[in-house]
């Protein structure tokens, strides 16, 4: 369980810096005649976030946050506000038979300025290098405003189009983090693998998707622990064979590690993860790990930082918030904790992580019966939710 003494000093109280060599990636608009090609609009938008979040002096929103404000024409000003961020990069993306074409806008947050735009008309088979081409052009905009040193040019790896397409439809399916829409997102893997044999990326999700599915707390599946650990692994292994520098991969045997249950294990997990945050800073199931990681190694300070930076740049990310609203409670801090709640519940009002969080903080001041009726209103939101049930 949580320690309920401090070890340390608590850190600085966190605050929400808006920084100019800051940008949040809206989910790109699809304008395809399809509604089901949406995860395709999604995925890019997220393939040029995961670009741009590898660059070490730029501040980029996560993608749970981004992705918040999905169809809701909200005020750019108030997205930067919560976000913390001074950029927004939206667009649109139509695709039809093997053509695909692709528009994007860079935004001033605090006067609405547009910094640049463009169309890109390309074929499907070169959807890679329209991110890229993307990705460069916003960091040469953003460079010629922001940022200082070398120039930057991004590279996403490479894979046969078809099998692209059904790793992002996995992925997206993988942040729904439901026991079937993992399996589903498995499915989709293994095709894509067939397909392009060479592509790290899914072998990497492949791997992830497997230990997701074991069964236990906290995991979403039927496969004995043993062998979803050994599964997984090799799937780990041969992303990391194509791709050493693959941060999902690394991320992934941090996981695998985590997996382990025991002190050893958990200290082995600590090592790749933090290599795979060094690789991009963004990715935050990765910091998420890294938490629960320090947490069961009974390190709630090293845990703390790892929290603050999560809800920095990822404030609506569920996992994060009431990670980071326990790490207030351990350190005393509860109205630091109803300070984060304030902040993000206007963007997620009526939420399962919400309620529990507060009931956590009530709980915490000692207001037994106020706490207990919000986490009766969290459970009967997501009767799923096995943190709401715990609380």
């Amino acid at each position: 369980g949580s320690p309920e003494q401090p070890a340390g000093e608590p850190a600085a109280t966190p605050v929400v810096t808006e920084q100019a060599k800051s940008i949040a990636v809206l989910p790109f608009v699809n304008m395809s005649s399809d509604a089901e090609q949406e995860y395709f609009s999604d995925g890019i938008s997220e393939e040029i976030l995961n670009s741009l979040a590898r660059v070490k002096e730029l501040k980029v929103a996560g993608r749970t946050s981004s992705f918040a404000f999905k169809g809701q024409n909200q005020d750019l000003r108030q997205i930067g506000e919560t976000l913390g961020v001074e950029h927004i990069l939206e667009g649109s993306v139509r695709k039809s038979g093997t053509k695909v074409r692709i528009t994007a806008q860079l935004i001033q947050v605090d006067d609405g300025f547009h910094l640049w735009s463009d169309t890109y008309d390309r074929e499907m088979d070169d959807v890679f290098a329209i991110q890229d081409e993307i990705a460069t052009a916003i960091l040469t905009q953003l460079k010629a405003h922001l940022l200082d040193g070398e120039q930057v040019t991004v590279t996403t790896a490479r894979a046969d189009s078809e099998a692209y397409d059904l790793y992002l439809l996995a992925r997206q399916r993988m942040y729904e983090r439901t026991g079937p829409t993992i399996q589903s997102a498995a499915e989709l893997l293994d095709q894509a693998i067939a397909i392009d044999g060479a592509y790290a990326p899914a072998y990497a999700q492949r791997g992830i998707a497997t230990l997701l599915l074991s069964e236990g707390s906290g995991t979403y599946g039927e496969i004995p622990l043993e062998q979803a650990q050994s599964q997984g692994k090799l799937y780990l292994d041969k992303a990391l064979e194509l791709d050493p520098e693959l941060a999902e991969a690394w991320a992934g045997l941090g996981l695998y590690h985590l997996g382990g249950l025991t002190a050893d294990s958990w200290q082995q997990a600590t090592g790749p993860l933090q290599k795979a945050l060094a690789l991009n800073p963004g990715l935050i199931n990765a910091s998420n790990w890294l938490n629960n990681a320090y947490q069961a190694l009974g390190k709630p300070a090293e845990a703390r930082k790892v929290v603050m930076d999560m809800i920095e740049r990822d404030p609506l990310y569920r996992p994060g918030v009431r990670n980071a609203i326990n790490s207030f409670n351990i350190f005393g801090q509860p109205e630091l904790a109803m300070a984060h709640l304030d902040r993000i519940r206007p963007m997620i009002p009526n939420e399962s992580a919400i309620y529990s969080s507060e009931a956590a903080v009530l709980r915490f001041q000692g207001r037994f019966s106020e706490a207990l009726t919000l986490a009766d209103s969290a459970v009967e939101l997501q009767s799923s939710n096995s943190v709401a049930r715990l609380t």
